[in-house]
């Protein structure tokens, strides 16, 4: 089976997706699948054209077995019903979750427990198995086509926002010894804010910017500091020469009057050796054992693009690189000032205080660190009674995460 849809999907349109599914599971049993996605603020999940099932076409997150299955990215199974049984299978790339299957199991087939154990096991690893290859081809045809951008969206997006969106990486990622997961607001109207990482030998680059502005200019100095990072990256360059390097580009780009805060940082993931350049921005929130450690509060240096003979002295630009030494599944918070100074009705912050204690309580239910962000996004937006004045970013960084395999893959 898995070798025929391979062979096919080469071919495949982004749209025939779920009927190339649907015919090729019926062997097991299998009746009907519909790919629903999840939209770009992660509040619903929306089904693709094709396939055939019985749910809604959107799917709120918080209050359905769907969304359950997303949150906790385990199967989940419905009720009985006439028609035949149904199971909610997560769709993820890698560790970055893109949606949920509607797998509908024929009539005759019975409940998933009619099967015995063996049955059982035998199904639902065939199903993870459809997930898996339904989110590979998800992944690999969003270059080339927008059939599934146009379902994951609910309206227009602003063109900084739009080109932002582009440069960035997935918001998830994690191997056996790192997970990294990222959180950003407003969805649709991003302006300076953005994050970027890579992961080169045992060497994962992290960084995070806040442009000055909510225009178009702040989205093209982020898209700027972004590939500034990405060239003298994959030329070799340390992170003094990735400073140097967007710090001149912006400065020549964009005059005087703008400019980008920015973490740019690197974990060794064997040793667990954190090092970084704190660009006028706010410093990473260490977290070990459910608790809150120290700010990782270092002289800065300025801004990109405010370079010395622009400003002055009072501020070096030199570039002081520094380090702290982590422990397994410490845990390290780098986020924008449009997090801590949301504001209330009454004025109220945010806060620091109270994004760390989110990010722990949520943490010690046991949910995986993509939801935890997803839930403190919308904690974020609900706190500003939905009126974001600021671009919020949160990325969360854990050396030696424990068992990130069975939170983060079906």
């Amino acid at each position: 089976m898995l070798a025929d849809l391979l062979q096919r999907s080469h071919l495949m349109a982004p749209a025939d997706l779920a009927d190339y599914l649907t015919e090729a599971a019926q062997p097991l049993g299998i009746s009907g699948v519909r790919i629903f996605l999840v939209d770009l603020q992660q509040h619903r999940l929306n089904a693709l054209p094709g396939g055939s099932g019985r749910a809604p076409s959107s799917l709120v997150i918080d209050s359905t077995l769907a969304g359950r299955a997303f949150q906790t990215i385990t199967v989940q199974q419905a009720g009985e019903h006439p028609d035949g049984h149904r199971l909610w299978v997560p769709l993820v790339d890698g560790t970055e979750r893109l949606g949920v299957m509607e797998v509908s199991l024929a009539a005759e087939s019975g409940p998933v427990e009619a099967l015995g154990d063996d049955g059982t096991r035998t199904l639902l690893e065939r199903c993870r198995m459809l997930g898996s290859f339904a989110g590979l081809v998800v992944a690999a045809k969003s270059v080339y086509s927008d059939s599934f951008a146009l379902v994951q969206r609910s309206r227009e997006m602003a063109l900084q926002a739009e080109m932002v969106w582009a440069f960035m990486a997935p918001r998830t990622f994690a191997t056996s010894k790192v997970l990294l997961a990222a959180a950003l607001e407003p969805a649709y109207e991003v302006g300076g804010d953005a994050f970027d990482y890579s992961l080169l030998g045992e060497h994962l680059h992290v960084s995070i910017f806040d442009s000055v502005g909510h225009d178009l200019t702040a989205g093209l100095i982020s898209s700027v500091a972004m590939a500034a990072c990405r060239c003298v990256r994959r030329s070799g360059g340390d992170l003094t020469a990735l400073a140097t390097r967007a710090d001149q580009a912006i400065a020549d780009q964009f005059g005087a009057s703008r400019f980008c805060t920015a973490l740019l940082c690197d974990l060794d993931t064997l040793t667990g050796t954190f090092t970084w350049i704190p660009c006028g921005h706010p410093p990473p929130l260490l977290i070990r054992d459910s608790k809150v450690i120290k700010e990782l509060l270092r002289e800065p240096r300025l801004p990109l693009g405010l370079t010395e003979d622009r400003v002055g002295p009072a501020v070096t630009a030199a570039s002081p690189v520094y380090t702290e030494q982590l422990q397994p599944r410490d845990r390290l918070l780098l986020y924008t000032d449009g997090v801590t100074d949301a504001r209330a009705a009454d004025d109220r912050m945010f806060g620091l205080a109270r994004l760390a204690d989110f990010v722990i309580r949520h943490s010690a239910e046991g949910l995986p660190a993509p939801e935890t962000l997803r839930r403190l996004n919308r904690e974020i937006v609900n706190y500003q009674h939905e009126r974001v004045r600021d671009d919020a970013t949160v990325v969360l960084l854990e050396w030696m995460p424990r068992r990130p395999e069975a939170q983060l893959t079906a």
